[in-house]
């Protein structure tokens, strides 16, 4: 333990939700200064730093994320039998985060997802495939692509809307400061879309003041103020001879246990030394892609529950262990028991002025068409 506190304190660097501001003056935001901008006050810089005390240890998080469409296929054949049954080493259930996208969902099994105590992010309605789409969308058609899907989200998965508070942008393309300006409009409180690099890990941070972090992506970066706004990095990791930010681009390929021994490798990186938060992207593509992949994926879980100091967890909890941070061993999780009531409703739709046939399965009644960017609630025209 003396190590990691000896190395944490080598990478130093430079509550409750509060209200956020947005700064539209077109001004850049000042540097950050960790005198001035204090957790107490929900401000935290960007930096390798541990929000502890010298000498205390944070625990190990784990986000396991995911951000395609949630379907029936996947549901059962991957994320019930990698998820489930899961436990902790505080006896609770893990975490995990569905940052989740419209087209193709079925938002019955959304509604499952959040009963069992995942937590549901928004990922967008369309996730067009173009990078361009995002990276160069306006600030109006991002909030009708990021609010509307939380409003699809609400209202045909029947989940709180106080409880959908993150959010991932396809392809982790930031459009500047017009998609954390969208974001914001649409209730949102942190993003999960900005990665660094493995030699530049950081905790989450507030964007009160300028990052530090680097754009990996072709990106513009949010180079404006927003108080209370929180970024949640994703810290790449070392794939073969690169660096990669999903598990499938990684190209991480052998036995399954040699992909287990890869990932828990990574994970080791880290938790002997800032053990800042991990963010690992998890898609469906890679169990169908890559040989052994799932079983690898599995293994590593297996072991990951054998140690007692690291915790898979949904980013709501690694945002909320930020904003109170207290060391591994007062640190413990939640079993969540939620009842989100869903009337099974299985609609046949249409998009307003495209005559082609859409599926949907809700637990509310079906709309009229089939809800879309400008029309989350589905009325007809």
């Amino acid at each position: 333990m003396k190590t990691i506190v000896l190395l944490c304190l080598f990478f130093a660097a430079s509550l409750a939700v509060p209200t956020i501001d947005v700064r539209d003056d077109g001004v850049v935001a000042a540097a950050c200064k960790e005198d001035v901008c204090l957790l107490a006050d929900g401000c935290r810089c960007a930096t390798p730093k541990s929000p502890l005390e010298s000498g205390q240890v944070a625990p190990q998080l784990i986000s396991l994320t995911f951000d395609e469409a949630v379907t029936a296929d996947i549901y059962n054949n991957y994320w019930e039998p990698l998820l489930f049954d899961r436990e902790n080493p505080d006896g609770a259930p893990i975490g995990a985060t569905f940052f989740v996208p419209h087209e193709y969902t079925d938002y019955q099994k959304v509604n499952d997802l959040y009963n069992s105590g995942f937590e549901i992010g928004v990922h967008s309605i369309t996730k067009n495939a173009l990078q361009s789409y995002w990276r160069g969308a306006t600030e109006e058609l991002l909030e009708l692509e990021f609010g509307g899907q939380k409003e699809i989200i609400t209202k045909f998965a029947n989940i709180p809307a106080e409880d959908i508070i993150g959010v991932r942008t396809p392809q982790l393309q930031l459009a500047e400061n017009a998609t954390i300006k969208a974001y914001i409009s649409a209730g949102l409180t942190y993003d999960s879309s900005w990665p660094t690099l493995p030699d530049h890990p950081l905790y989450p941070y507030t964007l009160d003041y300028l990052s530090i972090q680097q754009c990996l992506l072709g990106t513009k970066c949010p180079n404006e103020a927003f108080k209370g706004f929180w970024i949640l990095p994703i810290v790449d990791l070392n794939g073969i001879d690169k660096e990669c930010n999903t598990l499938a681009s990684c190209d991480v390929s052998g036995t399954a246990e040699e992909i287990s021994e890869w990932l828990l490798s990574e994970i080791e990186k880290i938790r002997s030394t800032t053990r800042v938060p991990i963010t690992l992207l998890v898609n469906s593509y890679w169990f169908n892609s890559t040989e052994n992949s799932w079983e690898g994926f599995n293994l590593a879980l297996d072991k990951i529950a054998t140690y007692d100091d690291t915790y898979l967890v949904s980013q709501k909890q690694v945002f909320d262990w930020i904003k109170n941070p207290v060391p591994n061993e007062n640190f413990k999780t939640e079993d969540l028991d939620r009842n989100a009531n869903c009337n099974e409703y299985s609609c046949k739709l249409k998009i307003n002025g495209d005559n082609k046939d859409r599926y949907m399965n809700a637990c509310v009644p079906c709309p009229q068409a089939y809800p879309w960017v400008g029309n989350p609630d589905g009325d007809a025209e």
